[in-house]
């Protein structure tokens, strides 16, 4: 995962938490009032005191309290680290609970409740929550605090640059590692933590292990990025660029806030959205289970009958190349006869090819070869929908001879595709596929997700490039 995507799933994850802890405190508030104050927590037992007048008072105090903390952004994570102590939002949203718990007593004269309850309430309530916020950005900032380590390529060196990246290791959530520093031409050198590689030694990147690149630079300066950008881009790895348009401004989708620094997307790319990150990986996990479960016996079958038709194992293994260029081991049952690795991972499948057993062909032309990547979505590796991994070889081969081959490798890769619902397998044109990748990563949505499931099912079915 990139910078984005930490930040991003991590504010939705602790944002959650705080919104949860927020939202509870009128309960903790009215509980632990109402110990201190007549000595029960259920008021049942306690003498001149209706249980029922109490619980319609919690039950409105905690709809204008979900209201107030959610306009005076208390149960916001984002904007935590903004505030030097919450104390003036927490106050006012207080305040106006107050206000209207007040209002609430004055026009429905039947609720009669205690006047020193409700205030005692509120104290609980305002210390309770500027402690909350308080030590949410507190551990935040801890050593302890869990934090993804990204290893990043820096586009920049000048002082700007140093000053940006200052920034963003103090950003909460994650750490990062900087492998390498980009000298764009003309850029005085005052970084010294990391390698520094000039324009015309960019090949030199292939040498280091890195998550993503962030550029750094000046505004003037990003006419010189142009020189480099598809060089870049061409690693297949995530592009951020950090942006100063000063305080508090905030634009949506292309740019968004990490911190006190604010960043643009400058690759096509869906996994910046909660729904790819959150909602797209519980239906992976969710279906891939559900599919293991319901279609063991025709796994078994499947099995059996590899193991039946040919010597050799029944999985098939071979490396592919996955998200940001990552390596991961992808299975599937096995069709061929068994051959060297220097075989299997150079050499195209073809029509009719000869290296099929029996049993096979078959399972290739309806793709039940497939099934057993459920497990490598699963284990998060793959997504039921995406760009359909291929072999190191070929990637190689073709990120040098197409271009924007490599960007497919910014999501999430998959068990079917865009391309794959379009009749783009076996051996198709590799630039349509490429083109069919890059528009489904354009146009991601969930909905569109579950229309190539539904289309790879009819597929399967009629398509001749299954082999």
């Amino acid at each position: 995962m990139g910078i984005t995507e930490i930040v991003i799933t991590r504010l939705h994850y602790y944002g959650s938490l705080l919104s949860i802890l927020v939202y509870s405190f009128p309960l903790f508030a009215f509980g632990f009032t109402a110990y201190a104050r007549f000595g029960s927590v259920l008021l049942v037992a306690v003498k001149n005191v209706t249980p029922q007048y109490y619980l319609v008072l919690f039950v409105f105090t905690e709809i204008v309290w979900i209201i107030t903390a959610n306009y005076y952004k208390l149960s916001s994570v984002a904007d935590l680290f903004w505030e030097y102590t919450g104390i003036r939002a927490a106050f006012s949203a207080c305040f106006v609970t107050l206000l209207l718990q007040t209002a609430l007593i004055v026009f429905v004269k039947q609720l009669v409740v205690s006047r020193a309850f409700i205030l005692y309430s509120n104290v609980i309530l305002f210390v309770g929550v500027v402690a909350a916020r308080n030590f949410f950005r507190l551990t935040s900032k801890s050593s302890a605090w869990p934090r993804k380590s990204e290893k990043i390529v820096v586009v920049g060196t000048d002082q700007y640059s140093r000053r940006s990246i200052n920034l963003l290791r103090r950003i909460p959530f994650f750490r990062c590692q900087i492998q390498a520093y980009v000298q764009l031409p003309g850029q005085p050198v005052l970084v010294q933590d990391a390698p520094v590689i000039g324009v015309a030694e960019l090949g030199r990147l292939e040498t280091f292990s890195f998550d993503e690149v962030v550029i750094a630079i000046t505004s003037k300066d990003y006419l010189q990025v142009s020189t480099v950008f598809d060089s870049l881009q061409n690693f297949g790895k995530p592009i951020r660029a950090i942006l100063d348009f000063g305080p508090r401004l905030s634009v949506q989708d292309k740019v968004f806030q990490v911190g006190r620094l604010q960043m643009m997307n400058m690759a096509s790319s869906p996994v910046e959205s909660f729904a790819y990150t959150v909602i797209k990986r519980v239906f992976d996990l969710f279906c891939a289970v559900l599919g293991i479960v319901l279609l063991s016996p025709v796994l078994a079958a499947i099995a059996l009958l590899v193991k039946l038709s040919s010597p050799g194992p029944i999985l098939f293994r071979q490396q592919r190349v996955g998200r940001n260029g990552h390596f991961f081991t992808l299975l599937k049952f096995r069709t061929m006869r068994c051959s060297s690795a220097a075989e299997s991972d150079t050499i195209w499948t073809t029509k009719k090819d000869g290296r099929c057993t029996p049993i096979g062909a078959t399972l290739r032309r309806f793709s039940f070869d497939e099934l057993p990547q459920l497990f490598n979505v699963i284990r998060g590796e793959m997504s039921l929908v995406g760009p359909r991994p291929e072999r190191p070889f070929f990637v190689d081969k073709f990120r040098t001879n197409i271009k924007r081959y490599n960007v497919r490798h910014c999501c999430q890769v998959g068990m079917t595709g865009w391309a794959q619902v379009h009749g783009l397998r076996g051996d198709t044109s590799i630039v349509d596929r490429v083109q069919y990748d890059l528009y489904y990563m354009r146009n991601w949505s969930f909905g569109l997700d579950l229309q190539i499931i539904l289309r790879t099912m009819f597929t399967a079915l009629k398509d001749q490039n299954g082999y």
